[in-house]
């Protein structure tokens, strides 16, 4: 069972409201052309229409954005898809609704589809693309996250740990079929003092499948109670030990 570093998560300053009168991140591309697909299957009706090999890092990639912004539903993230030639690095934009502030918080996302374990240089890669935000996500008050398949290195977590910038990381497996299961959720100490106070973690148990093992999936509590708004109820539920 995965436990999640939120012991850190007691009584945190406040912090000024940031100025939400920006453009929807929906308008932010740097193209205003329609893009060829804006989701997972209009991609991959794309990607037929194209004859993008399955194989290729472009396919890969982008299936696993489009996973990764659907399973970032259950976890309260609202988000668009950013990704392309001129993302500067940003796969997903938006914003993470909590109960403790007024006002969601800004993000950006990065996913990263590799097979292999990652190192803490993707932290340092995501630390960089701050500097390439669009107007309206740059600031102090802005969140970093960071999904990959692999559980987090404990040079990955140290890496986040020690970032200058607020770092949010989530291991995404893929189940299939356009299904993601979360099975990891960590976030350093700068994610606190934008006011994550009571936010911690828990686990649940996902519905069984037809000739499948039940998987645990990891979720959020808010003050010790369970809290995944835009998802169904799990079948068993029961919180971290801390």
């Amino acid at each position: 069972m995965i436990r999640q570093q939120h012991r850190l998560l007691k009584s945190v300053p406040r912090v000024a409201a940031p100025n939400l009168k920006t453009k929807s991140y929906s308008s932010t591309r740097a193209s205003s052309a329609s893009p060829p697909h804006n989701s997972l299957q209009t991609f991959l009706a794309h990607a037929r229409s194209t004859n993008l090999p399955p194989t290729s890092t472009v396919y890969i990639g982008t299936c696993y954005e489009y996973l990764c912004l659907a399973t970032l539903r259950r976890l309260s993230f609202t988000l668009t898809r950013s990704g392309g030639r001129s993302d500067r690095g940003i796969d997903l934009l938006g914003h993470w609704t909590i109960p403790s502030l007024p006002f969601p918080l800004r993000v950006l996302v990065q996913c990263k589809a590799l097979k292999a374990k990652t190192s803490p240089e993707t932290v340092r890669e995501l630390e960089g693309i701050f500097a390439g935000a669009p107007i309206g996500w740059r600031g102090e008050n802005v969140i970093g996250v960071l999904c990959a398949k692999r559980e987090a290195t404990k040079g990955v977590r140290e890496a986040v740990r020690r970032s200058a910038v607020p770092v949010i990381w989530i291991m995404i497996e893929d189940l299939g079929q356009g299904r993601g299961n979360v099975r990891q959720i960590l976030w350093n100490q700068r994610v606190k003092q934008l006011g994550a106070e009571g936010v911690g973690v828990g686990a649940r148990y996902l519905p069984e499948a037809e000739g499948q093992k039940v998987k645990q999936e990891v979720v959020l509590t808010w003050n010790g109670e369970f809290w995944n708004p835009d998802d169904e109820p799990s079948k068993t539920d029961e919180p971290l030990p801390l």
